[in-house]
């Protein structure tokens, strides 16, 4: 199925909103999710042999006034030629993700943030990894069907975790119009197809100053340096406060293997799945106990890279008791959790390259990601990989 609908999708090499709509029409059988899924898959497909670059806020901040002619950082315009040259011989791309994008939002200069907008269009490809909540999902399905008599089968979270910038926040669908159900799907899937191509720029110039709220991380770092410094005495080793952290986190998504396994089983038997909100709770309690000892592999915990990057990340702060949380954690442990486990290299602030490089989180030995946070030793590594493959 999935082979047929990229052949299909090769055929139209251009959008035309008229075009697509017909389509979808002539092929109903084709669900919305299908749809997405083929789309994924085949982006996926497209970058294979393409490095990924993960530039943090910072970067982005340093090569946008760069792009823009204002930057006295000699450097800055170094990396920044580098880069350039390298995505446009498609060696490179530099995706972003949904934290990105809102620190992005939070540029108040209207001027400096379309600079911004048009320099991640320009790197990424148009390009985003899906958000953390879709990455964790798709991690802990791996973990599921990998011991499974049919796990070939299933597509590995690598293939599934790309987007384009229209949907950096996840995919939305048109629903619930006054369209039959058949044209429905045709217009959602013909909606996708528009989504699919807009840049960011032009996604920007959609959104009003309303769209984004301020957020509370600052709050909840309060509340969680007082649940620390409470139970402070408990903490014995670092492995200790991992387990903590990373069981504490899935007891938010076991909805997810739930779900997927009754959705498995209806599929299998035919035979619908009910459940009682209490049935539902001591599923996903069981599911709980299932990854919490899993973790305890380092093996599985690499799996599951949106989760382990961020739980070693807040464990290592615990750790640290000299140091609490601050509101731009959530950012900075959200940007790692992003690129360590998915791109070949991380362009960050220091004070989290020297987290991430602490020797008891042992990440070096998890993920190959090269993470750099001096903009001169960024330039030296563009310089030694990209400008010797071009002699």
């Amino acid at each position: 199925m999935d082979g047929w609908i990229f052949n299909s999708m090769q055929e139209r090499t251009t959008f035309d909103t008229a075009t697509s709509l017909e389509f979808h029409r002539r092929h109903p059988d084709i669900s919305i999710d299908q749809y997405v899924k083929a789309k994924s898959l085949e982006l996926a497909e497209s970058i294979h042999g393409l490095d990924k670059i993960y530039l943090d806020q910072r970067f982005w901040v340093l090569l946008r006034d760069a792009h823009m002619g204002r930057s006295k950082n000699q450097a800055a315009y170094a990396l920044l030629g580098m880069i350039r040259s390298a995505v446009a011989n498609g060696k490179v791309l530099c995706p972003i993700s949904e934290s990105v994008f809102l620190e992005l939002l939070k540029q108040q200069d209207l001027t400096t943030r379309q600079a911004t907008a048009e320099l991640i269009d320009e790197f990424s490809h148009g390009i985003t990894l899906v958000p953390y909540a879709q990455r964790v999902a798709q991690e802990l399905i791996s973990v599921i069907v990998l011991s499974s008599p049919n796990g070939e089968q299933y597509y590995e979270p690598k293939d599934l975790v790309w987007s384009k910038l229209s949907y950096v926040l996840g995919v939305v669908h048109p629903f619930e119009t006054t369209f039959p159900s058949e044209e429905e799907t045709a217009i959602q899937k013909s909606f996708f197809d528009h989504m699919w191509q807009i840049p960011l720029v032009e996604m920007l110039s959609y959104l009003d100053d309303t769209f984004f709220t301020p957020d509370k991380f600052g709050e909840t770092a309060g509340k969680l340096n007082e649940l620390n410094r409470n139970h402070q005495n408990e903490v014995k080793t670092f492995k200790q406060i991992y387990l903590d952290e990373i069981r504490g986190v899935l007891s938010l998504f076991m909805h997810v293997p739930r779900m997927w396994s009754e959705s498995e089983y209806e599929r299998i038997s035919g035979a619908s799945v009910v459940c009682s909100d209490h049935e539902i709770q001591e599923r996903e309690q069981k599911w709980h106990t299932v990854f919490g000892n899993l973790v305890t592999e380092r093996a599985v915990a690499r799996r599951l890279p949106s989760l382990h990057v961020s739980a070693l990340c807040h464990a290592a702060v615990r750790w640290d008791k000299g140091r609490k949380l601050v509101a731009n954690d959530f950012y900075d442990f959200h940007h790692a959790a992003a690129a360590v486990g998915y791109c070949e290299a991380f362009m960050t602030e220091k004070p989290l390259m020297s987290l991430l490089q602490q020797r008891h989180l042992q990440l070096v030995n998890d993920y190959p990601c090269v993470v750099i946070a001096d903009i001169n030793e960024a330039v030296e590594w563009m310089g030694g990989i990209y400008q010797e493959t071009d002699c």
